[in-house]
């Protein structure tokens, strides 16, 4: 564990990124600023022996009555996706990406490492406008996942 540790160090110093450490619960944090109305979202990255998370929370939770447009939201942003899932807590509304590195038995890169935390970072930047439209009860789940879609298409054509 001290090499991933030690990797996950090396990328943030790597690329000026300030970010802590805590070596008894062996959890870094951090954050991104999106630079758009989705503000800072927040890092953690949690190691376990074999494997480790990073999270990227978004800091506006869903009031409670919107739990249900926001589950069906995050069920159809989740279907298809390739590294990792979108996850609402139930008890307060925090939405966050998660995404998971397995490194028994092998040697985790820089590139590795940026490649985790940057998926999380693009999926909140991808789905984030849709979900706060919906979080402000404007339109239904398949409509704001219409327009991410459609918003992702049309930067792609630029």
């Amino acid at each position: 564990m001290k090499k991933v540790i030690d990797t996950i160090k090396s990328f943030f110093e790597n690329n000026d990124w300030k970010y802590n450490f805590n070596d008894e619960d062996k959890v870094f944090s951090s954050g991104i600023d999106m630079g758009n109305i989705l503000g800072n979202v927040r890092m953690i990255i949690h190691l376990e022996d074999n494997f480790y998370n990073v999270y990227m929370v978004m800091n506006s939770k869903v009031e409670e009555k919107y739990f249900p447009v926001v589950a069906e939201f995050l069920h159809r942003a989740n279907y298809g996706l390739k590294d990792g899932n979108f996850e609402m807590d139930y008890r307060d509304g925090e939405i966050r990406y998660k995404s998971f590195v397995n490194f028994k038995n092998i040697d985790v890169s820089e590139e590795v490492v940026g490649e985790s935390i940057i998926v999380g970072a693009a999926m909140i930047d991808r789905y984030g406008k849709g979900l706060l439209k919906l979080m402000l009860g404007d339109g239904s789940p398949k409509e704001c996942i219409e327009f991410c879609e459609s918003e992702e298409k049309d930067s792609m054509s630029n």
